[in-house]
């Protein structure tokens, strides 16, 4: 029986309605209990306190206001930078990432297998084979064999494989010596309980990078959001790993610098959680100074990518730099990208377009403030 339009925008509305409302308890729950464990035990100062209800009540009331306060200490306390604009870690992933980004399609947006279609021009890793739904593809999307794929694997010395979905802080990424792990690389080929993943030639990143931390493809990260008169850059920082690890991602140990304008980053690095501020990487490299090389290229790629997905348009981007210096594209968090790192490293996300972003989202009118 034929089911009206209306019926099925009901169905959707209720069951996306449920799925969410899920999603947003759980993020709440998170994000309050990590605040609890690592906000700092210093007093809030009542002059702080003021000056962020001023600012707030205008979007929000009561209980958020109280929250949102101990979500700015929690970064000032650390940063110095006493700001009343920070964004509630609780808000920016309940409400002001909803408001805009699809949701629904970053199920199918997010699968990495399908960058080369949905980034087309953009520089990516060189793919060596795709695994969708169990199935293996070459880099073109034409389905091979078992065989065919192990001898493309084989034909580099090192390879990554990363699962396509849902991924984050590095989990299952694993990196192969190809020479050292026939079996290994057939077993994966063969296991189709390991539906969604692409296997990549290892980029070697710029030799500048190497000294911050050898052994970790060191990114750039950078948030921006689309607006109608384009593309806004809104935050970076080097994201580096440290003690030998294989990857950057901070949630997994790694830290972060602030980056300018100009490339540099700043004299500090944070942890992610707790914000442990560091002026130089436990490997050695003194922060103050460092230039950033390929930054401007990094900028220069996003401005040309981002448009591609204008469905989503708060965006965090990971940026490698190769070792001839030019930017290629890792990864498009286009869901509910890290804020720590960006609010301990520069301060408030949205910076001076903080009140015209709030306004967006919460349906206010600039002259109403």
């Amino acid at each position: 029986m034929a089911v009206s339009k209306k019926a099925r925008g009901l169905y959707w509305k209720v069951f996306d309605g449920v799925e969410t409302g899920c999603a947003n308890l759980i993020n709440r729950i998170q994000e309050r209990r990590l605040l609890k464990k690592y906000m700092t035990k210093k007093p809030i100062p009542s002059d702080f306190k003021r000056k962020h209800k001023e600012y707030w009540k205008r979007f929000v009331s009561g209980k958020a206001i109280r929250e949102g306060v101990r979500f700015a200490w929690y970064y000032a306390s650390q940063n110095g930078i006493f700001d009343p604009r920070y964004i509630p870690n609780t808000l920016i992933y309940t409400t002001i990432d909803q408001h805009f980004n699809d949701r629904k399609l970053g199920w199918g947006f997010n699968d990495k297998n399908y960058y080369s279609r949905i980034f087309a021009g953009i520089k990516q890793p060189k793919t060596l084979v795709r695994k969708i739904k169990g199935m293996l593809f070459n880099e073109n999307y034409e389905q091979i064999t078992v065989a065919e794929a192990q001898a493309v694997i084989n034909a580099e010395s090192e390879v990554v494989c990363k699962p396509t979905l849902e991924t984050g802080s590095g989990r299952n990424i694993q990196f192969w010596i190809t020479s050292e792990k026939q079996d290994e690389i057939k077993n994966f080929l063969l296991d189709n309980e390991q539906q969604d993943y692409i296997v990549q030639a290892v980029i070697k990143q710029h030799p500048a990078l190497d000294l911050v931390h050898k052994s970790s493809l060191n990114t750039i990260r950078i948030a921006t959001l689309l607006m109608g008169d384009g593309v806004h850059f809104l935050s970076s920082c080097l994201r580096m790993g440290t003690g030998g690890a294989r990857v950057d991602n901070v949630t997994a140990g790694g830290i972060s610098c602030g980056i300018n304008k100009e490339g540099m980053i700043d004299e500090y690095a944070y942890t992610y959680y707790t914000g442990q501020k560091i002026d130089k990487h436990p490997q050695g490299l003194v922060f103050k100074g460092f230039y950033v090389p390929g930054y401007d290229k990094a900028i220069e790629l996003i401005k040309r990518a981002h448009p591609m997905i204008g469905h989503f348009r708060l965006v965090s981007w990971d940026i490698a730099i190769d070792e001839n210096g030019e930017a290629v594209l890792i990864e498009a968090n286009m869901r509910n990208g890290g804020i720590n790192l960006h609010q301990f490293s520069n301060g408030p996300l949205f910076g001076d377009l903080t009140e015209k972003v709030l306004c967006e989202v919460f349906h206010k009118q600039l002259e109403e403030l």
